[in-house]
């Protein structure tokens, strides 16, 4: 079987089992907690960003990967992560523009992750070899779709009134 099969059945796969439990568990469970409970533990999971940095890292993706693309996917995923863990420190803090940072997080890590998406098709990367950057892509990548998916959900639900507030 070709690579890019592979990759797409893989990716495929992810996207069903991550969104099932997602559907199953996780969204049930996020609309039952407070915002800033549910906003928190979808905002630890882009806090993890970091990994996409090892793209920059040749032992690990190899030589085939192009620099301007790597570079596009490592830095972003900082950035997404530096932004997560501003986040979380608001959310703990309870301030009032934490809210603000979910969104700023949200956008920047959904935008990255467009980005590294359409690079990742313009350079046929499936078949150019990534190394062991391919589990990132194929497992934690759909997650951060999924997150950033419950977020925005949440993100534009009505939040609801508190009973004798």
């Amino acid at each position: 079987m070709d690579a890019f099969a592979v990759f797409g059945i893989q990716n495929l796969l992810s996207f069903v089992v991550f969104g099932l439990l997602a559907w199953w568990y996780a969204w049930p469970w996020l609309k039952s907690v407070d915002r800033r409970t549910a906003f928190t533990a979808l905002t630890f999971v882009h806090a993890l960003r970091p990994i996409g940095a090892t793209v920059l890292v040749t032992s690990v993706t190899g030589t085939a990967l192009p620099r301007d693309f790597a570079a596009g996917v490592a830095y972003g995923d900082l950035a997404t992560s530096v932004l997560a863990i501003v986040t979380l420190l608001a959310l703990r803090m309870r301030l009032g523009f934490a809210i603000a940072l979910v969104w700023l997080t949200n956008v920047v890590g959904a935008v990255d992750l467009v980005n590294a998406l359409v690079g990742g098709i313009r350079y046929d990367v499936a078949r150019l070899g990534m190394g062991s950057f391919w589990y990132v892509v194929t497992i934690l990548v759909p997650v951060l779709w999924i997150a950033h998916v419950l977020a925005f959900a949440l993100l534009l639900r009505r939040p609801e009134r508190q009973v004798g507030r």
